[in-house]
């Protein structure tokens, strides 16, 4: 009895604990429910604004989209407002009229049939190396003062004449196989006129023995590049008649005559079409007529360019926007700069300087006026790039290589043409090839 009595005292208070923990069990369950109310009245959690750089968002697609939309419609407003004041003023007839007039219009096409016929003395002076050691050291002497001749007589020819204005297989014994078993010429016996007409008409400035070759012709690869050719010359002529003419007619003055708010009000106006100008010829020159010529002569390397547009360095601009020119500047000036003991500074000033006066020399002797602007701007690339490479990069340093290419280099080109019209028009000649 006194055992079941026992029983009996120990089971209540396991009763009352098991009420408790029930009790214990439906306030959590509360608690719970209390809580899941509240997250889900509660709207507000840690976190950084879209826009603000630590939020991590990089996806701006619709704003880019905005951009593209409102540029667009800028522009057309600016061609309605052209067209409304000034009418359509594109007329092709004009250039072949005025070409037709005077054949000493036409220098280019003259000097260029002369400057190849000009540069066959290299030929006889390779070969003449060839001989001995002594005929080697007169020829390169010989070469020297060949290569100034050729540099020199464009500009003698543009100053002095007053009417111009702006075959067969080698032996087997010289070749070898090469590793995919295709005739390779030797030394010297690839000093021949055929392999030399080669090296004057393929896109390049680098002589190397063996040139990289495509095995056939593309023939409706040369029909497009004809056709954007014809076509995308027509649009430059017709942008030059009627988006930058008018605004040329404004201002007679030479730039360093125009007051200086005036000037950049001149200078943004012409941004714009003259970027587009610059866009197109690039495009003319560097894809389409370099592989026309690339797929008539069948030449196998077509790196013309690279994507200078997404760079965000001002080097890899200059480097990848004119390929043939940076690598005749790396195998001729650069490479030997760094052999001979110069810093890579000192060697990349140099070959800017080069730059600088190529040209200069290029745009002022057609135009027979030297003012020093493109010669200026080039140069002042290498502080820029010095400046970009200590403050900025990324997406910023790719904004600062747009703006120089709108603001820079191809509009303070076109502004020696803007001073050589105004000094034609002083001069009273009949100067209309886009006017």
């Amino acid at each position: 009895m006194s055992h079941i009595k026992r029983k009996r005292k120990s089971s209540v208070p396991s009763c009352s604990k098991m009420s408790v923990s029930v009790e214990l069990e439906k306030t959590v369950a509360e608690q719970q429910t209390t809580m899941d109310d509240l997250e889900i009245l509660s709207c507000h959690v840690l976190t950084e604004s879209l826009l603000t750089s630590g939020s991590g968002f990089s996806n701006y697609q619709g704003i880019f989209n905005l951009s593209v939309v409102l540029l667009v419609l800028i522009h057309i407003q600016m061609c309605l407002e052209n067209f409304t004041k000034y009418g359509l003023l594109v007329d092709p007839r004009q250039i072949v009229s005025y070409l037709l007039q005077d054949r000493y219009n036409c220098p280019a096409l003259y000097l260029n049939v002369g400057m190849i016929l000009f540069v066959f003395p290299a030929l006889y002076l390779e070969n003449l190396k060839t001989k001995s050691y002594s005929a080697e050291t007169l020829g390169s002497v010989l070469q020297y003062i060949h290569l100034a001749l050729l540099i020199a007589a464009p500009g003698c020819v543009v100053y002095c004449v007053k009417s111009i204005s702006p075959g067969t297989d080698l032996p087997s014994r010289h070749s070898k196989m090469n590793d995919r078993g295709l005739k390779q010429i030797m030394y010297p016996w690839n000093l021949t006129i055929q392999d030399f007409c080669y090296f004057i008409m393929a896109p390049t400035l680098c002589y190397q023995l063996n040139f990289p070759r495509s095995k056939w012709i593309r023939k409706r690869f040369i029909f497009w590049r004809l056709f954007e050719m014809v076509f995308l010359a027509q649009l430059v002529l017709g942008l030059i008649q009627q988006w930058i003419a008018p605004i040329i007619q404004k201002s007679l003055k030479p730039i360093n005559e125009i007051e200086f708010s005036l000037l950049m009000e001149y200078i943004l106006k012409l941004a714009v079409p003259n970027q587009f100008v610059w866009l197109i010829l690039f495009y003319w020159f560097f894809h389409c007529f370099l592989n026309l010529i690339a797929e008539l002569l069948c030449f196998g390397d077509r790196e013309f360019y690279l994507d200078w547009w997404n760079t965000n360095n001002l080097l890899n601009f200059w480097s990848d926007w004119n390929r043939p020119l940076h690598t005749w500047f790396i195998r001729h000036v650069y490479t030997p700069l760094l052999l001979h003991g110069f810093e890579k500074l000192q060697a990349q000033t140099v070959v800017f300087l080069i730059s600088a006066i190529i040209y200069e020399y290029l745009i002022s002797v057609p135009l027979q006026m030297f003012q020093f602007w493109i010669f200026t701007t080039v140069l002042a690339q290498v502080p820029l790039f010095w400046l970009m490479e200590k403050v900025c990069g990324g997406s910023y340093g790719n904004v600062i290589l747009w703006g120089n290419a709108v603001l820079g280099t191809p509009l303070v080109v076109f502004l020696y043409f803007h001073d050589y019209y105004v000094e034609q028009i002083r001069s009273g000649p009949s100067w209309g090839l886009f006017f």
